[in-house]
């Protein structure tokens, strides 16, 4: 089933094309309904619709304009204009929207019933054509130029020794040029019943989507990388991060819709050379672990989920990485398991014990460096009376060890926590007073307040939602209409007054956002409540 959502300021008309055809038997579903197109925009980025069906001739955003930013949006998303002036202008701004029809009101239903027959074919036809073999095969034979491709692997996996990079550069790395680069990590997540052939399949089809979803950027490059999708970014300027972020996040979503698989992506520091990317790939491996306790189908930035700091950790041993990792994002069972992992390994190793103590010693110095690096000031920050070697020293039994060194794990565990609760919440309390001090500035929008805070917009909206259980527009529309009612009530101000006091231009959007929160517009408020 393909979904449609139906975008009308006429209730009337809205029920009858939903009633004039059966929707179903077409393949199609009708998962949405919007009376103007700024409640369709908002609707749509929820439900990603497949089809869109709206009219042109609507109030505060009207079908054109609506069309254009869902498709700057959901370029996939197919669209259906009507209206009832059949004016050539029109329907000659309808084609370079790339409608796929422009009809005209009264619909007829046999007319309605064959343009989604003709969408059905069209929508069929992409879907397989993503899911051919050799046609996927043939996009991947097609893309990044191999020897480039391996340059950049080479690069992520900090294989190619400094001075041979300028080398290698010069004949393969053509238009790899920037002041500053970092990479992102793009991951499929697959159900385990999912055949090997599929997943590869899948990730040929992921690294297609996201080259042509990233054409328009010169300075991008996609590589299939074991499964998942590298994207490197060249930039000229530090404030192209967040772009390289909003657009990652895109094809998270798209791919989602298309592939219908879960997408995440993982995005790393800024660094200054590329011999520095191999930092950028870990940290963007780093970030992308962090979707296990925010949400799949995102774009994730260190920056926003990892202090800031120029050291990255690189311990090349595994057990004490995915301790670290527990730490940071595990459960407790999880966090147990590797620190049990970690001890059980050290005893089949044939060496001295002096030599166990002094790997210990690495891994727990592993630990309270992590503490170091989130600032913490609980108890696992303060220093012990003795030192660590005495206490080792005096712990009767490898058991005993393990128990000292889990105990200190959980100590970290609960203050990275702790800190990771507490610069959220900073962060909400940070936004809820911006929000109540800037509510009257029109222009007043989520990538301002995120500017303000120094975190990425969808990053910001996620953890948003999470913590207040309602959007930024939702919050910021609350507050604006609570302070209207304060000044209804306690002022003669005019309705145009208010409206524009509290950051609306328009008072005939002032008076039906208000309309549609308390059921009354403004004036007949005033009038209630003077009686």
């Amino acid at each position: 089933m393909y979904s449609v959502m139906l975008v009308d300021d006429e209730e009337e008309v809205r029920i009858a094309i939903e009633k004039k055809i059966n929707w179903g038997e077409l393949g199609f579903q009708v998962v949405g309904t919007a009376e103007n197109g700024e409640d369709a925009l908002e609707k749509a980025i929820v439900l990603q619709p497949d089809v869109v069906m709206t009219d042109i001739n609507m109030p505060f955003m009207d079908g054109l304009t609506f069309s254009k930013q869902l498709k700057s949006q959901f370029p996939a998303t197919k669209i259906v204009i009507f209206s009832g002036y059949d004016e050539f202008e029109y329907a000659k701004e309808a084609i370079e929207l790339s409608a796929e029809e422009y009809i005209l009101k009264p619909i007829n239903a046999l007319e309605l019933q064959e343009i989604f027959a003709r969408i059905k074919t069209r929508l069929d036809d992409e879907f397989d054509k993503r899911r051919n073999m050799e046609t996927l095969e043939k996009y991947y034979n097609e893309s990044i130029p191999f020897f480039r491709e391996q340059f950049l692997i080479g690069l992520i996996e900090g294989h190619i020794e400094p001075d041979r990079i300028q080398d290698i550069h010069a004949q393969y790395g053509q238009g790899i040029e920037g002041k500053f680069y970092c990479v992102g990590f793009v991951k499929l997540s697959f159900d385990e019943e999912v055949s090997i052939d599929t997943k590869r399949l899948m990730s040929i089809s992921l690294n297609q989507l996201a080259k042509e979803r990233l054409a328009c950027h010169a300075n991008y490059y996609c590589v299939n990388y074991l499964g998942n999708v590298i994207v490197l970014g060249c930039l000229n300027s530090e404030e192209e991060y967040d772009t390289f972020v909003l657009e990652l996040d895109r094809i998270c979503k798209l791919s989602k819709k298309l592939l219908q698989t879960n997408t995440t992506a993982g995005i790393g520091q800024l660094v200054g050379e590329l011999k520095d990317l191999f930092s950028s790939f870990k940290s963007a491996k780093e970030a992308i672990s962090y979707r296990m306790i925010l949400e799949d189908n995102q774009a994730i930035s260190i920056k926003d989920v990892e202090p800031d700091e120029e050291y990255i950790n690189l311990f090349e041993n595994d057990n004490v990485n995915q301790m670290l990792k527990q730490i940071k994002i595990g459960t407790d069972q999880e966090l147990k398991i590797a620190i049990h992992e970690f001890f059980s390994k050290l005893p089949k190793n044939k060496v001295a014990l002096y030599q166990l103590k002094l790997s210990i010693l690495e891994a727990y110095f592993e630990v309270i460096k992590l503490a170091g690096k989130y600032e913490l000031v609980g108890e696992n920050n303060q220093s012990d009376d003795r030192d660590i070697l005495e206490i080792l020293n005096q712990l009767e039994s490898f058991e005993q060890i393990e128990k000292w060194f889990e105990h200190k794990c959980f100590l970290v565990k609960e203050e990275v926590n702790k800190n990771r609760l507490d610069t959220t919440g900073l962060m909400i309390e940070k936004a809820k007073e911006y929000i109540e001090e800037h509510f009257s500035d029109s222009n007043l929008s989520v990538e301002v307040l995120c500017n303000y805070l120094n975190v990425t917009p969808n990053y910001f909206s996620a953890v948003f939602k999470k913590n207040t259980g309602s959007t930024f527009v939702s919050f910021l529309t609350e507050v604006r209409l609570k302070k209207a009612v304060v000044l209804l009530e306690n002022t003669d101000e005019k309705a145009y007054i208010i409206a524009g006091l509290i950051g609306y231009d328009e008072p005939n959007y002032f008076s039906y956002v208000f309309k549609k929160a308390y059921g009354i517009s403004p004036s007949k408020y005033r009038q209630q409540r003077e009686k």
